[in-house]
C-alpha cells in the first residue's frame, strides 16, 4: 500500500531574514500574518529561511509562483515595497543589486543554479521591504511595520490570484 500523494503547492512564499536584526525580521512578520489565511492551504507553502542558497531552492521546488520576501536597504523610505523578477538578478545594476540586501548573494546564487540545473519556477518574484533598523535586537521599526501591513495585502491578492489560476 502506498502512502497518498502530497500536493505540490502552486505558490511558494520565502520569507528571508533574522527576527534578532530588528527589520531584517519583516519577512518572517509577513509570514506570519499570511499563515492564519494560507498556512493550511495545500496550494500554498510559506517558508521562513536565513538565505542560504541550497535551502532557497529546495523551499521553491515544484511550485509555479514563488515569492520571496526580504528586508531590503536601497535608501528609499523606510516601508517602501520593492517588486522585482529574481529571474533576471543578473542584470541589474549596482543599484538594484542593493535590494537584496545581505541575502541577495545567496538568492543570485539560488538563481543562477537553478537555472543551470533548469529548476527556476515559471515565475520568481522578489518582495523587498525597506527596512530602517538592521541592528541588534527584536520588533520592527515602524516604517517596516507599515510596510509589512502593504506586503500582506499585496501578498494576499496575489495569492488569490494564483490559486484562482
Amino acid at each position: 500500500m502506498t502512502a497518498p500523494a502530497i500536493p505540490t503547492p502552486l505558490v511558494t512564499v520565502i520569507g528571508i531574514g533574522n527576527p534578532y536584526r530588528r527589520d531584517d525580521g519583516a519577512a518572517g512578520a509577513v509570514l506570519a500574518a499570511l499563515a492564519p489565511r494560507w498556512g493550511a492551504d495545500p496550494r500554498v507553502r510559506l517558508v521562513e529561511l536565513d538565505g542560504e542558497s541550497a535551502r532557497v531552492m529546495q523551499a521553491w521546488e515544484g511550485s509555479a509562483v514563488v515569492w520571496i520576501v526580504d528586508a531590503v536597504r536601497s535608501g528609499r523610505p523606510s516601508g517602501s515595497m520593492h517588486e522585482v523578477d529574481a529571474r533576471n538578478l543578473a542584470q541589474l545594476d549596482d543599484t538594484g543589486k542593493r535590494l537584496g540586501g545581505g541575502h541577495l548573494m545567496g538568492l543570485g546564487e539560488a538563481v543562477e543554479l537553478a537555472r543551470a540545473l533548469d529548476r527556476l519556477p515559471g515565475e520568481l518574484r522578489i518582495l523587498g521591504i525597506e527596512g530602517d533598523d538592521f541592528g541588534d535586537g527584536e520588533g520592527l521599526s515602524t516604517g517596516a511595520t507599515a510596510g509589512v501591513g502593504r506586503a500582506v495585502e499585496f501578498l494576499t491578492d496575489a495569492l488569490e490570484t494564483a490559486v484562482r489560476g
